[in-house]
């Protein structure tokens, strides 16, 4: 979360009864998963936290029959339980709450503006959290309702950018319409046969990609102009923003082939981009980071593409090893978790045979149409995904389930 709503939430948890029993509650588990050391991935609520979480509910509950709750109030307190519900290994219930916020925002008939020059908008924070769970649900079934879609922001501001906050906003903006457009045509992946793509589609991914180009040149620009000026942090998010714009621009230029021997076409793009997101990773472990609750999508989302995508057995097992290295909770995401999931898929696809390079995978032997169910306080997953065993495109549906 930007530390700017971390101190506004402090702030107003002062003179709000919900929203400080909230902060209280989230506070306190926060605090036992810290001291619980590494290997706990999550925490069980003791008296304090439940007391202080039903008193939130309860505060709530009677301010809003008495009186019309600021809603930005809403929205902190709506946040302070997913925190409260990732860290129990709720993800369902975090969901739930994610959900709930985002109808909030739907509902507003105009576009909240920054209370602060240069400070998001409590609207963007959970924009954000809205782009992050629908990249995860990409993979994986948390919940069987779908995640609330938010109107389409503007993208009149891609244009040029005067700081990097804006071109992070910016990209955003991108990645919520491309996971909106990679829902409409998911149908032509999941497929049991090839489907070709209807003409609107191509124009469709035509208009993503030239909005990704616009964002690339506003971005360099600012890289160029601000050269030698950015400050360490500014620096490491600068390093993220390019890593997940190229990783936005493989899953654009994937997103309507059938085949996955299309991604062996960026192979070059998936080496080069291990290399910054390595920077990335030592400075997370630098910094001592376990768990993150930054709104920003995770770098665990790319490293998981390149090792579920990328056949060439280096770079997959390279992008593994530093998914296991991160040890770091981005929300949904767990880099560890992943971890496990990529490595089983390698040893399917691979299944005890030499691999020298990508085409030494037939098409046939790719796990096709992957869906991941995680179960956080079982500490167990679930994959299935389909492949064809004999004949051309008779394809299979396989289930497994394994526990960590």
């Amino acid at each position: 979360m930007d530390w700017e709503w971390s101190r506004m939430i402090l702030a107003a948890s002062i003179a709000e009864p919900s929203l400080r029993h909230a902060v209280l509650a989230f506070a306190s588990l926060h605090e036992k998963f810290f001291k619980a050391g590494p290997s706990v991935q999550i925490v069980e609520p003791d008296g304090f936290v439940l007391q202080n979480y039903n008193r939130a509910i309860g505060e709530l509950s009677t301010n809003l029959k008495a009186i019309s709750q600021p809603t930005d109030l809403i929205l902190m307190v709506c946040l302070m339980f997913i925190g409260n519900e990732l860290l129990q290994g709720n993800n369902s219930s975090a969901y739930v709450h994610l959900n709930c916020g985002l109808k909030i925002i739907r509902s507003r008939t105009a576009r909240a503006k920054p209370n602060f020059p240069g400070v998001v908008t409590i609207e963007q924070i959970f924009q954000r959290l809205h782009t992050h769970t629908v990249s995860f649900l990409e993979i994986a079934n948390i919940s069987n309702t779908p995640v609330v879609q938010l109107c389409d922001p503007v993208t009149e501001d891609l244009r040029e950018f005067r700081k990097l906050r804006e071109a992070g906003e910016g990209l955003h903006i991108i990645m919520s319409r491309m996971y909106k457009f990679l829902q409409q045509y998911a149908y032509l992946k999941n497929a049991s046969t090839p489907l070709a793509a209807p003409p609107v589609a191509s124009v469709d991914r035509n208009n993503q990609e030239d909005l990704l180009h616009q964002w690339f040149t506003a971005y360099r620009a600012l890289l160029k102009r601000e050269s030698g000026n950015l400050k360490p942090g500014e620096l490491y998010y600068s390093i993220q923003l390019h890593v997940l714009a190229r990783a936005v621009s493989v899953m654009l230029a994937t997103s309507l082939d059938y085949e996955e021997t299309t991604y062996d076409r960026f192979e070059s793009v998936f080496s080069d981009l291990l290399k910054p997101i390595s920077a990335l990773v030592e400075a997370e472990i630098k910094a001592g980071l376990r768990l993150n609750f930054s709104a920003q999508v995770p770098i665990d989302q790319p490293l998981y593409m390149i090792a579920t995508k990328c056949r060439q057995p280096s770079i997959r097992r390279e992008a593994v090893a530093l998914l296991e290295k991160v040890k770091t909770r981005h929300g949904l995401w767990d880099a560890l978790v992943m971890a496990k999931v990529a490595r089983r898929l390698i040893e399917i696809e691979e299944d005890l045979t030499y691999v020298q390079s990508s085409a030494d995978i037939l098409e046939s032997k790719r796990a096709h149409c992957v869906n991941l169910t995680v179960e956080r306080r079982e500490q167990r997953f679930h994959i299935r995904y389909r492949r064809c065993e004999e004949h051309e495109y008779d394809w299979a549906w396989e289930e497994e389930s394994h526990s960590w």
